[in-house]
């Protein structure tokens, strides 16, 4: 059933609206997703590719840094490639498993120094209430870092915590600094089901996917395996269940010629006895899979751009 226009335009304001959030996440989650995405069907975005993804992996721990090998490895068995979201402070701890990401050719894009409500770097202190400034330096500092140490320029970033800690006041800071793309917000808190778009200052935004069981919710592995949220713990039966529903998500992407944006946490794949299969599921030749940065070099369909 597509969800139409008026009503995914209404759906995108009620992100605090808890109520509405609990009735159609109990009620009809699937069909909600399903329904966005509905909206690209006939579209023929891709040339003779069915759908575009994108898997990410937020590097907020030394846990993750240290399983970043071994899923590197993995991704290069499979020949996909990746986009990395870089804490400066782990990228200058852990320099020999940061260095495998450019090695291996996938994307390093910032995610802060010090990724701040961070439990170990600094708790509390949410990256949406920090000043400007602040903001600023966090990007800079973490964008000096990976210059100077691995020679990138990165030109992305995610926002810590993003969910509800999201704001538009980042696009400024993101033009100050010379970069062309942010992938910090999600499905049903935009109108442009699931595809890039052209946000304020001309930054490009990747909303990433939410999940089918929780429309309203990143689909992540965090929320997936490691939340304690009654409402997450009751839908989610455990790594199998990760994987049915990232299945599911790749099936509606083929069928409606959607772009799916999938982020994982490093630290979480060894959980996942099927991360195989997934990478098995992205190397469908009917699938375009690309890094953010490759997605723009490609010319690939931006909401909303000049000319489009």
């Amino acid at each position: 059933m597509l969800v139409s226009d008026g009503l995914y335009k209404w759906i995108s304001t009620q992100n605090h609206n808890l109520p509405l959030i609990a009735l159609l996440t109990f009620g009809m989650p699937k069909m909600l997703v399903r329904g966005i995405y509905e909206g690209n069907s006939g579209k023929s975005l891709w040339g003779d590719k069915k759908a575009c993804v994108t898997l990410s992996f937020d590097c907020d721990f030394p846990e993750d840094a240290e399983d970043m090998p071994s899923v590197i490895r993995m991704l290069e068995r499979y020949k996909v490639k990746a986009s990395f979201a870089a804490v400066g402070h782990w990228v200058e701890k852990y320099p020999n498993e940061y260095a495998m990401v450019k090695e291996y050719g996938h994307e390093l894009m910032n995610h802060t120094y010090s990724h701040p409500d961070n439990e170990i770097l600094n708790p509390g202190r949410k990256f949406r209430y920090i000043s400007a400034a602040e903001k600023l330096e966090e990007i800079e500092r973490c964008h000096e870092v990976c210059r100077r140490m691995f020679g990138v320029e990165m030109t992305g970033l995610r926002i810590p915590h993003f969910k509800h800690l999201f704001s538009d006041d980042i696009y400024p800071l993101l033009k100050q600094t010379g970069y062309v793309y942010s992938s910090s917000t999600w499905l049903t808190n935009t109108t442009s089901r699931g595809l890039p778009f052209m946000g304020p200052e001309n930054i490009v935004e990747f909303p990433l996917a939410t999940c089918p069981l929780h429309p309203f919710t990143v689909f992540d592995t965090w929320h997936s395996l490691n939340a304690t949220r009654l409402s997450h713990r009751i839908m989610h039966r455990g790594p199998e269940a990760y994987l049915e529903l990232f299945e599911e998500l790749i099936a509606i992407g083929k069928r409606t010629g959607s772009y799916i944006n999938i982020y994982m946490d490093p630290l979480d794949v060894k959980k996942i006895p099927g991360f195989e299969r997934m990478l098995e599921l992205l190397s469908d030749p009917e699938l375009i899979v690309t890094t953010y940065e490759d997605y723009l070099a490609g010319g690939l369909p931006i909401v909303g751009a000049r000319g489009a």
